[in-house]
């Protein structure tokens, strides 16, 4: 009889324990009305008091409020998205390109920290932002807000090493040498003096009135820069019409 109560007291513990919050054993609770789950904001693991396991991958205090969508700062986290084109190349929620890494995924796999760094640190081929401290606490809370609670699909990342030597040969000669482009045949071109080209549909609105790139309207711009924006700084290309439409399809599809 002892030895049944015992069994059963131990059950009783075990089951007590593992759906106990155990995150405000060592901190102050202060999410009563979130139903003390810590997690639902912060990250973690709150079936522990093992520090190294509760903290992994920890959202902190500064970027909590990504749940709030009308937080100010997850407005300001936003609007730097926009304004930085991160869609672009990237896929964020439920938008974006298919160009480089899938940050619905990326967020939830990497610290904060890590995050941070592969944007001071990019890859080649990716802009490097000047973005001031400040920034990224807007940036990171941004990011959160579009995935962390994102469901995951599969997607096919189209960032290839194949390569179509006509029409990458041709962005590298007469496009390279001032823009590059993450496209459907891979990496192109060679410097950063001009805006990457990557996803051009969905970037640069402000250089046509705030009207989207097509390929009608890239074909006047390269006949003619200035056609459609007088002050264009991009001198006229020479390309016959073949190749014209060669370089149109390549970076609006």
């Amino acid at each position: 009889m002892v030895i049944r109560f015992l069994i059963l007291l131990i059950i009783f513990s075990y089951t007590y324990s593992y759906g106990e919050n155990r995150c405000i054993s060592c901190h102050e609770n202060i999410c009563v009305e979130k139903g003390n789950n810590c997690i639902i904001c912060h990250r973690g693991n709150d079936t522990t008091t093992r520090q190294d396991i509760a903290h992994y991958k920890l959202i902190k205090g500064e970027y909590a409020e990504f749940n709030n969508e009308k937080s100010t700062i997850t407005q300001k986290g936003i609007k730097l998205i926009n304004e930085a084109n991160c869609t672009r190349c990237h896929k964020i929620g439920n938008t974006g390109a298919a160009y480089a890494t899938d940050l619905n995924s990326a967020v939830k796999r990497l610290s904060t920290d890590e995050i941070i760094k592969a944007i001071k640190e990019p890859v080649v081929n990716m802009p490097k932002f000047k973005f001031s401290d400040e920034d990224y606490r807007y940036l990171i809370t941004g990011l959160y807000h579009y995935t962390i609670n994102t469901e995951v699909k599969s997607i096919t990342q189209i960032v290839r090493l194949n390569n179509n030597e006509n029409s990458s040969d041709l962005f590298n000669n007469k496009c390279g040498s001032c823009h590059k482009a993450l496209t459907s045949i891979g990496a192109l071109g060679y410097f950063d003096s001009a805006p990457n080209l990557s996803s051009l549909k969905s970037t640069y609105p402000e250089y046509l009135n705030g009207k989207s790139w097509n390929k009608d309207n890239l074909k006047q711009w390269l006949l003619n820069p200035r056609s459609l924006k007088k002050n264009a700084t991009m001198p006229k290309i020479e390309l016959t019409e073949e190749e014209s439409k060669k370089i149109i399809d390549l970076l609006i599809n």
